[in-house]
């Protein structure tokens, strides 16, 4: 996600510490407090995850604001929202405001205002009365403690400094635990689920790098060098020095041996967040016992580009996730290209791996409506207010486009009025109503994933990746972006989840493996007993098992391939792709690579980590196909070396591509090879599963969909009503530029 979206730093406390006579219960114990009432839990209706609370059932649709007033909380409530968030902190943004205006509530060493809390809970009660919440609790460090002890590093903005500290975390789950106890005591019987922010954004970011601190060059804390001590289990280790840190020995990338230090670096520094997590999820489960449910921002693997996703903390999210005391993850929209209106939107998590654990995913909406404020009460800009979305138009069409991707894809959603205004606009208020409406409409509607691609991204392989590469974007985020209008549903996985007893694989006949460099011998058996098999099509992406325990292997990429490469001495990495054979549908030849980039001198870096500045390194090691059994499907531009190939082998396809940035186009002639059922063959992004079928219209194509039926079908259209007749599963839509519908299958798909 874009770092100047919703990145937010302390400045000031709000609360006066001599606001002691409305403090409450001031000595507070660890102990539980058995909640009123209210029971909450996570439920399977027809296949759809819900909240089901005291024994009903709640659509998963919700409002959130950092400005909550009268008027947004009233119109969402008479849209028919019933469940909402309420974050309850007085800290101030980068923007000099705060993100609650309803004050702070931790003022001191265990003095809480609670008058404060209430204040806004009352808020909500009054304009939203048979509304259920969800409680957003921030455990940052106060501006209070800071200014008395100057030395201590702000968590906020040094997250990683402070995540790992004991005294830290007993004092602010103290605190956390205070505010729990409090709620509970006083609308336990109102709210159903709490959730833990931290760090910058109050997403569990770190920025400790220095990327835009004043003392960016102090790179080591005592209180995090005591953490690493402890991680390493060495009471005299130190951390290595940035030129140590930022090096890579072949190209892109870590070798696991020479740059052993920084890896055990880079690990601890998303570890310890993710312990830290951990910590604070069975803290609070200690107050509400599993009675209610518990959130947290967290595991942006497709989103981070590369310099974010090694700094900013989030690559131990598989721990995270895993975490029994934990039910929820919430994730914006995709951001860049994929929100505008002209894009397919997407996620920033791989959300299929979560389902296999239960996890609740909630998409968050937080777009810049046409009418979205440009600036807060002290006049500064909001960050983002520059793109807005054009008119009502096409912020209707955007908000039902997010509609159809979650509810196709099976997660929740909530409007997230950032600043507030953002939906202060009758039309705006009656396509919420609307799609409210159409949530009930499906409610009892059974409906499951029919993806027949399986996409898999890892997170141990980008711990050897250098941070001023654009190999995540090439591999990560830019991938799911044209997966989503090659005309066909895909689902998307952690590599490690390749064995889960609960994945699909049966129903999968194309596997993408986006960044699997490092394979463990266990996995390279599940792929040879489960994935090569059944005819399936595996395709891999750069360098998968290129990396070894010892080092690199180019062996390693033909053992997991089965198509022999050779390293590659041109620095060209541009690729053509032939039109003929297997992509004889395309119209023209695709030309795709890796970004351009800057090659620098990966020893002379600025210290201050601020990397952006200087560029993006050029990817290296490249690879191309040196078999003369694989059938070649692509070329690089400057020499006609092969750098996309397929080979026939006994019980699967396997499919090689030396580069990333695969386009859609690409994508989906090499999933028609594998026997993938293609729906759609225009590039407008459709989001389909067994009962839905959603379509954002950007093109002047009219759209057909083909579904994989052999008899009649009626498809209902449930944002503006009516309904298309198909046979033989060919259904021809009207057109209408620009419009997203939703289609509701009367006859089952399977």
């Amino acid at each position: 996600m874009k770092t100047n979206r919703r990145k937010f730093i302390l400045t000031t406390g709000s609360a006066s510490l001599g606001a002691l006579a409305l403090t409450n219960a001031l000595s507070l114990t660890a102990t539980a407090a058995t909640p009123r009432g209210l029971r909450a839990r996570i439920v399977s209706v027809g296949g759809v995850l819900k909240i089901e609370i005291n024994g009903k059932v709640f659509e998963p649709l919700s409002f959130r604001s950092f400005r909550p007033e009268e008027r947004n909380i009233r119109e969402f409530h008479q849209a028919g929202v019933r469940l909402m968030s309420i974050l309850h902190t007085g800290m101030d943004c980068t923007l000099d405001v705060p993100y609650s205006k309803s004050g702070e509530i931790w003022t001191g060493p265990g003095q809480y205002d609670f008058a404060a809390f209430d204040r806004q809970m009352d808020l909500f009660i009054q304009n939203a009365p048979d509304t259920y919440f969800n409680v957003m609790l921030q455990l940052d460090t106060r501006q209070w403690f800071l200014k008395d002890h100057p030395e201590h590093p702000n968590s906020f903005w040094n997250l990683v400094e402070t995540a790992g500290d004991p005294a830290w975390r007993a004092r602010t789950a103290e605190a956390l635990q205070a505010m729990i106890r409090h709620s509970e005591e006083k609308y336990g019987d109102r709210v159903f689920s709490y959730s833990l922010f931290c760090g910058s954004s109050t997403e569990w970011y770190t920025n400790s790098q220095g990327r835009g601190r004043p003392d960016a060059r102090i790179r080591q804390h005592p209180m995090k060098t005591a953490a690493f001590r402890k991680f390493t289990g060495d009471p005299t280790a130190e951390m290595p020095p940035l030129d140590v840190l930022q090096q890579t020995s072949n190209g892109i990338l870590r070798d696991p041996v020479k740059d052993a230090d920084a890896l055990r670096y880079w690990k601890f520094h998303h570890d310890i967040i993710g312990d830290a997590i951990v910590y604070f999820c069975a803290k609070t489960q200690e107050v509400i016992e599993h009675r209610k449910l518990l959130g947290i921002f967290y595991g942006y693997l497709t989103q981070l580009n590369s310099e974010r996703l090694l700094q900013e903390g989030h690559l131990a999210y598989e721990r995270v996730w895993n975490c029994p005391d934990l039910d929820i993850i919430y994730a914006p929209a995709k951001y860049g290209k994929p929100r505008a209106f002209e894009g397919a939107s997407g996620y920033l998590l791989t959300v299929d791996s979560l389902r296999l654990r239960n996890k609740m995913v909630w998409h968050e909406l937080d777009h810049t409506t046409y009418i979205a404020p440009t600036k807060v009460e002290n006049g500064r800009a909001i960050p983002g207010s520059g793109s807005k979305l054009k008119d009502e138009f096409q912020t209707r069409m955007v908000l039902r486009r997010e509609f159809a991707l979650s509810h196709t894809k099976l997660t929740a959603m909530w409007w997230f009025d950032f600043f507030g205004g953002y939906y202060y606009a009758k039309p705006l208020m009656q396509e919420v109503a609307n799609l409210v409406r159409v949530q009930q409409r499906l409610k009892n509607v059974a409906m499951d994933s029919v993806a027949q691609i399986a996409v898999f991204g890892d997170v141990r392989s980008m711990f050897h990746i250098n941070a001023r590469s654009s190999i995540a974007d090439d591999l990560l985020v830019n991938p799911p972006d044209e997966l989503a209008r090659i005309g066909a549903p895909f689902d998307i996985y952690n590599f490690s989840d390749i064995g889960h007893t609960k994945l699909p694989l049966d129903r999968y006949k194309l596997c993408i493996f986006l960044n699997a460099f490092l394979i463990s011998d266990e996995q390279k058996e599940i792929i040879r007993k489960k994935f090569r098999q059944h005819g399936k099509t595996l395709l891999w992406l750069y360098a998968p098992g290129y990396i070894r325990a010892d080092g690199f292997s180019l062996d390693g990429i033909a053992e997991i391939t089965g198509i022999k490469v050779a390293q590659r001495t041109a620095a060209n990495s541009h690729v053509r792709v032939d039109a003929k054979g297997n992509f004889a549908q395309m119209k023209e030849p695709a030309r795709f690579g890796f970004t351009p980039g800057q090659a620098t001198d990966a020893t002379k870096r600025d210290q201050t980590f601020d990397m952006r500045s200087q560029g993006l390194m050029e990817t290296a090691p490249l690879f191309q196909v040196n078999d003369p059994a694989a059938e070649t499907w692509g070329v690089y531009g400057t020499d006609g070396a092969v750098a996309l190939a397929a080979r026939k082998l006994e019980n699967h396809t396997s499919v090689y591509c030396a580069v990333g940035n695969i386009p859609a186009a690409v994508f989906r002639e090499i999933a028609r090879h594998a026997g993938v059922h293609i729906y759609y063959e225009g590039n407008d992004p459709v989001y389909i599963n067994s009962r839905l079928i959603g379509i954002h219209m950007q093109s002047d194509t009219a759209p057909v969909i083909t579904l994989p039926l052999r008899k009649p079908c009626r498809l209902e259209e449930l944002l503006d009503g009516g309904e298309v007749r198909g046979e033989n599963g060919v259904c021809h839509l009207p057109r209408e530029a620009g419009v997203t519908k939703l289609y509701l299958l009367a006859d089952a798909i399977r």
